[in-house]
């Protein structure tokens, strides 16, 4: 039946389907050709940004690699995070690197001082010194290209501009007449000075005295050991190594009796010097502390000119030094570079403007939102986001020759987690977006004291390695709560001869030859102002008895095994600080709040929280509180049972 009828239709029918047919087959044909030239044009013509909806972020390639998959999490967590080490570690190489004092960083703000304040340079140290170092920043380079810092394999904090000889010259002669602050000679006392003679050769005596003072808990020296050099000390302050034949002797007496004179804002504190330690110091300074060719190949520069000082100054304001060197009459730029504080804000390929004699085309993958033209020269490196950052640190001549940029060395991972960083750039959070309850702002606390305490503060640098209320250095212990913690006799002792409390840091805090005022000054106020609110609860040292810490030290030694982190004479561990003189040192109060729950006084520490009971507590205070250094007068308490040796 089906048959017969289209045998009766058929013909009428074949023409409409087989123009259905050609119609439908055509639209497919022009559909794809369609997609294809959308896809085509996405991925490869340029596109005016103008074209683009207004915060509307394009991607045009693919998500970041996963090497640099934590920028993300910068965009909006201001904090270090530690599921973010790359992050945070490329966070510290901008700030190692000053990146800040050229560019527009977000959510960093400049520092007062980048690099080291020229305003007198030319009291301290030659135009020869001056010379060497802008030709080669604290650096050697072996034969084998590795850049060393006096015979340390290192990276050094300064980059290495490309500067000719005439340009050294010049920036040397401008920078060498910079006498903003005059020193003051001070002239030490003959008799002093034969007084030293007299017990040896001063160059020893003077490195006994450094030693003493700890001078390494702030700057880093090269010693060769094994026959192997390495860097020891800290990097507070500058590296000595070869600071004998840096400064001069007249510079250098002057520093260390005035710091402040030469620089008002110098982390260095000003000691109580006698004049026999003065040139016991200065003289191991100057003659050991040397390098007798470090100037070998510096170029005869004889008397400055007129011309060389203008020239030099010019290149001191093109070249950027402002940015980073601060010089009384110059003032640093705030657009010397482009703002990166958005760099993370891609926005697809646009059309770019060729800086030549001629326009073309190229094709870029990141900009700034809202920007609708972007003037650059032309580059030899691949467009890509990737490829340009990390050429522009380290070869900014291979994507701009004409760049004012430095080169920077580091290694592969270092520049890996410095891109990171940089990715993490986003520029101001937009308005009502979800993440806002994400961001944490950083704190900046400050710490102002008063009365006496505050000069002696200020005068001896406590805030360089001390945190008091959040502000300051964490090299050395917190004081916020240290009145709580210390007897004030203790403190006082301290100061006047620090000790070792944690045998295994390479750091001490120094010997400042305090007068008896100032510490009195200092410990009064460390044991009455500063203070814990979590120990409130008096605890009587006279409440405790002899089986007390005979208990107390059974359980130390055998059910807690306290003796794995801490030392008592000459044996434990070295995790936790020493508890030789824990009995003098600490007070019953703070022994038993920290017993009961250390982080609730100190938030980051590795103590752990025990589970003790209410007579363990008692026990194991009775027991810390025999551990004493100094004697005591017989009672009818503890001390006169036999505890306290």
């Amino acid at each position: 039946m089906f048959a017969r009828l289209m045998r009766l239709v058929g013909p009428r029918l074949s023409p409409i389907i087989i123009g259905i047919t050609a119609v439908v087959f055509g639209l497919m044909i022009w559909q794809g050709e369609s997609l294809w030239q959308t896809w085509h044009t996405s991925r490869h013509a340029p596109k005016l940004l103008r074209d683009v909806r207004p915060n509307t972020v394009a991607w045009k390639q693919p998500m970041l690699p996963a090497q640099y998959e934590q920028a993300n999490c910068g965009g909006c967590h201001q904090a270090d995070l530690p599921q973010t080490p790359r992050l945070n570690h490329g966070r510290q190489l901008i700030a190692k690197y000053n990146c800040i004092g050229c560019h527009q960083l977000q959510d960093i703000g400049t520092p007062a001082m980048l690099g080291p304040d020229l305003t007198s340079i030319g009291t301290k140290v030659s135009r020869e010194w001056i010379y060497k170092w802008l030709n080669e920043p604290r650096t050697i380079t072996d034969s084998t290209g590795t850049i060393l810092v006096n015979g340390i394999a290192a990276a050094p904090r300064m980059p290495k501009f490309n500067l000719s000889d005439e340009e050294m010259r010049a920036l040397s002669a401008y920078l060498s007449v910079q006498r903003g602050v005059a020193i003051q000679p001070y002239r030490i006392s003959a008799q002093a000075i034969a007084r030293v003679k007299t017990k040896g050769d001063p160059a020893d005596q003077g490195q006994v005295r450094f030693n003493q003072r700890f001078c390494v808990t702030c700057h880093s020296l090269s010693v060769t050991r094994a026959g192997e050099s390495t860097l020891i000390g800290g990097d507070i302050g500058p590296e000595l190594t070869k600071v004998g034949s840096k400064v001069n002797s007249e510079w250098l007496v002057a520093w260390l009796r005035d710091p402040e004179r030469y620089l008002e804002h110098t982390k260095m504190p000003q000691y109580e010097w006698s004049d026999e330690d003065l040139y016991e110091v200065s003289q191991y300074i100057s003659t050991r502390l040397t390098d007798p060719d470090l100037l070998k190949d510096v170029p005869t520069l004889g008397p400055t000119s007129d011309a060389e000082v203008q020239l030099g100054h010019r290149l001191f304001l093109e070249r950027g030094c402002v940015q980073c060197h601060s010089i009384h009459g110059n003032t640093r730029r705030n657009d010397f570079a482009p703002d990166l504080s958005a760099l993370a804000m891609v926005a697809g390929r646009a059309i770019v403007e060729i800086d030549q004699p001629h326009e073309q085309l190229a094709s870029l993958h990141f900009l700034k939102r809202d920007v609708e033209r972007v003037d650059i020269r032309a580059a030899k490196v691949p467009r890509s986001m990737i490829a340009h950052v990390q050429a522009q640190i380290t070869n900014p001549q291979s994507v701009n020759r004409y760049t004012r940029m430095p080169a920077f060395h580091m290694s592969q991972a270092d520049l890996d987690d410095l891109t990171t960083a940089l990715f993490s750039m986003v520029g101001e959070p937009l308005a009502k977006r979800p993440q806002d309850q994400l961001l944490v702002p950083r704190p900046h606390s400050e710490f102002h004291p008063n009365g006496q305490f505050a000069g002696l503060y200020q005068r001896y640098k406590c805030y360089v390695c001390h945190s008091i209320n959040g502000y300051g250095g964490t090299l050395a212990p917190d004081l916020s709560f240290e009145g709580s913690r210390s007897n004030r006799d203790w403190i006082a002792g301290f100061l006047k001869h620090p000790q070792t409390i944690r045998p295994a840091l390479t750091v001490r805090m120094p010997d400042f030859n305090l007068t008896d005022d100032e510490t009195a000054v200092l410990a009064d106020y460390l044991s009455t102002a500063l203070r814990s609110t979590h120990v409130a609860s008096k605890v009587s040292e006279s409440s405790f008895t002899l089986e007390m810490a005979e208990r107390g030290k059974n359980l130390y030694e055998k059910k807690y095994e306290c003796q794995s982190c801490h030392t008592i004479g000459s044996s434990g561990g070295y995790v936790g600080p020493s508890l030789n003189s824990a009995g003098d040192w600490l007070t019953p109060t703070w022994i038993d709040a920290w017993l009961r729950n250390p982080l609730a006084l100190i938030p980051d520490t590795i103590e752990p929280r025990q589970a003790f009971s209410e007579d363990e507590i008692r026990d194991l205070t009775a027991y810390l509180l025999t551990l004493k250094q100094t004697t005591t007068a017989p009672t009818t308490t503890l001390a006169s049972q036999g505890g306290g040796k």
